[in-house]
């Protein structure tokens, strides 16, 4: 099996196998993608689209998986096994060490997809999701959703894009990058720029909201981050301000995804939606890559 990287300069010819949500990722600084094809029909044997962690870090180079597809085991648990070969400069490409470790979370797996998992090492385990979905109409039954938020709480479209980039820097500064280790090298029209939001004072963005739209899968919270010391009522402003800004946009039944990625974002589920559990998910692990036994995030 020929095994090739999903690149910016090739992804046209993944549009039929790899969603669209996963073909637009491939352009984040740390999102990459492989391919595996029949050596004489060139015929898409398995893909899999991955983002690299402690990219910038003095640690192991992991990987988390995104998206993976296999039309048959051999081939998926192929094309898994070559993971160990990336380093951060490609596909065996000299530029430090590979990829010492992966892990995942998916809501689902064929069966194919599955045995390629166990062929190459994996143990699975389905569990609830660190996810909680919950839709646009349940937002609209919180009990802040008629305060009004001070008009120093502003959308990302009344901001330039440098004031944004100083406060991104602010919250990078702050060890505060959310879900996004790329957080430095988005662009603010990364973000939907009516739902994220921001606190304005003196010119300055002291805190912010940002919210990504996610095509079919709807919209997902990728940063909460405010300054002392007012963070508690600026955090409570933005909440408020971007509830009512996805209940004013959005269509009742559109869903919003809350990532529990630490204390702090679990407490806040657990405050705003009491009760409230994650769908069963696939999680998935592999020491097998560099045989190293240290915790995985799950």
């Amino acid at each position: 099996m020929i095994i090739n990287e999903i690149t910016e300069q090739n992804i046209e010819g993944f549009i039929d196998p790899v969603p669209a949500l996963y073909l637009n990722e491939i352009k984040r600084e740390y999102v990459r993608g492989l391919s595996g094809e029949d050596d004489g029909t060139k015929e898409l044997k398995a893909a899999v689209i991955f983002e690299l962690k402690n990219a910038e870090e003095d640690a192991p180079l992991e990987a988390e998986i995104l998206w993976f597809f296999a039309s048959d085991a051999h081939s998926g648990a192929e094309l898994l096994r070559s993971l160990g070969n990336f380093t951060g400069a490609g596909l065996n490409v000299p530029g430090g060490e590979g990829i010492s470790r992966v892990f995942f979370e998916l809501p689902s797996l064929g069966n194919a997809e599955e045995e390629a998992f166990a062929l190459a090492g994996y143990s699975l385990e389905r569990k609830e999701s660190r996810d909680v979905l919950v839709s646009v109409e349940d937002l609209s039954f919180l009990s802040f959703f008629k305060n009004k938020p001070p008009e120093y709480v502003k959308p990302l479209s009344e901001i330039t894009s440098r004031q944004f980039k100083a406060a991104v820097m602010s919250s990078v500064f702050h060890g505060r990058y959310g879900l996004l280790e790329d957080l430095p090298f988005l662009p603010i029209t990364w973000f939907d720029p009516d739902i994220s939001c921001c606190v304005l004072t003196d010119e300055r963005v002291n805190a912010m909201l940002l919210v990504s739209g996610r095509g079919t899968e709807g919209f997902r919270v990728e940063l909460l981050f405010a300054l002392q010391p007012d963070a508690n009522i600026h955090l409570l402003n933005m909440i408020t301000y971007s509830v009512r800004a996805a209940v004013n946009i959005g269509r009742p039944g559109d869903k919003v995804l809350l990532r529990r990625h630490n204390k702090a974002s679990c407490d806040l589920v657990k405050k705003l939606f009491p009760g409230k559990k994650g769908e069963t998910a696939v999680q998935g692990k592999s020491f097998s890559i560099k045989n190293s036994q240290e915790a995985l995030p799950f």
